[in-house]
């Protein structure tokens, strides 16, 4: 999801609806902005003041989401949009586009989170009659005062570029709202909460494909189930914060000591598995060791207090034809056979 953030001393509560409204605001703002002198050099004094109105509407849309306001700055927006496109069509007539803003306003409604379904359908039909009544009285009607015909087809290009950007715009944040909403659902569908590290599900995942990869090419990989040694004098001595910080922190140091290709998830608890692809026992063996001397001469800190940590490695070659229970059984035996004789240290089992 988009980070939260602090602008103008506010938080923001969603940096979605901010950006897209940021970015369609500073587009209303210009329009309208660009139209005041415009309208007045076309003699159009009456437009000028509505179009001075309606930018301090945007300005004020625009203020009021920087400091977090986001719904407010939406109605604020899109009353204004319906206002000025009421009052504008009928006198520089349907010709000129103006009608066409009203399109924009239904998807830019969608990133108020205050509107539930029904609202939203009823004030999108609303503008849907706008739009019709406005093209039943205006279409093929003589205006109070009438543009030249060039300016009112300089006018029209203009309000279907305008329009179709602010869409544009609008459907670019859907879009990216929508990837960026299925990239953390399958990170939290895949990865541990607290450690950052695969889950016990993606690990499985893993593991039967890497079994897969070494059927096929008559190869061979190491699971390893590691254990923190007597975890559970952290939660009871320092509480459970401490117990989740050494979690943390032992997770970190692992996977930086591992080999790029290796993978590590958190398996349940205060223990963890690693799977070394293309490994032998041996070599894996080698790793596990090196890992197991580095953190037992690392000091974490806490809270002023410091901590050491040891653990035990139960290793296991997973070879082809075996079932991946049959080894993560085999790994998780030479596991508990390490604690029971010792712990700190490194078991394997064939």
């Amino acid at each position: 999801m988009y980070k939260l953030r602090k602008t103008s001393g506010a938080r923001l509560i969603n940096y979605r609806s901010y950006l897209v409204i940021n970015t369609v605001g500073y587009l209303g703002m210009s329009v309208h902005l660009v139209l005041i002198p415009s309208f007045y050099w076309l003699g159009l004094e009456y437009l000028s003041l509505i179009n001075i109105f309606s930018s301090l509407i945007w300005i004020t849309g625009w203020a009021v989401n920087q400091h977090g306001k986001h719904d407010l700055a939406i109605t604020l927006m899109i009353s204004e949009v319906i206002l000025h496109t009421l009052f504008v069509v009928p006198i520089v007539g349907w010709h000129s586009g103006f009608q066409y803003y009203l399109m924009g306003a239904i998807p830019f409604t969608l990133f108020n989170n205050k509107l539930d379904g029904r609202l939203i359908i009823l004030i999108s039909t609303s503008l849907c009659a706008t739009f019709i009544v406005l093209d039943a009285f205006t279409h093929d009607t003589e205006q109070a005062l009438i543009l030249p015909l060039r300016f009112t087809k300089i006018f029209n290009y203009l309000n279907i570029i305008i329009s179709f950007a602010a869409i544009g715009i609008i459907s670019y944040y859907f879009r990216r709202a929508s990837m960026t909403l299925e990239q953390e659902l399958e990170k939290l569908a895949n990865t541990d909460a607290l450690t950052g590290l695969y889950n016990r599900r993606r690990m499985q995942e893993l593991l039967e494909l890497q079994k897969t990869l070494t059927s096929r090419n008559q190869s061979s990989f190491t699971l390893i189930f590691v254990d923190i040694d007597h975890f559970k004098k952290f939660n009871d001595s320092f509480g459970h914060s401490c117990g989740d910080y050494i979690l943390n922190e032992v997770a970190a140091f692992m996977k930086k000591h591992l080999r790029q290709g290796d993978i590590i998830a958190r398996w349940g608890g205060e223990e963890f598995l690693i799977m070394l692809p293309d490994t032998d026992i041996k070599g894996a063996r080698i790793i596990a060791e090196k890992i197991r001397k580095a953190i037992e001469v690392k000091h974490f800190h806490l809270a002023g207090q410091d901590f050491s940590v040891t653990m035990a490695f139960g290793l296991t070659q997973h070879e082809a034809g075996h079932s991946r229970e049959d080894s993560l059984k085999r790994a998780d035996d030479a596991l508990y056979e390490g604690k029971y004789a010792g712990r700190n240290l490194v078991w394997d089992r064939y």
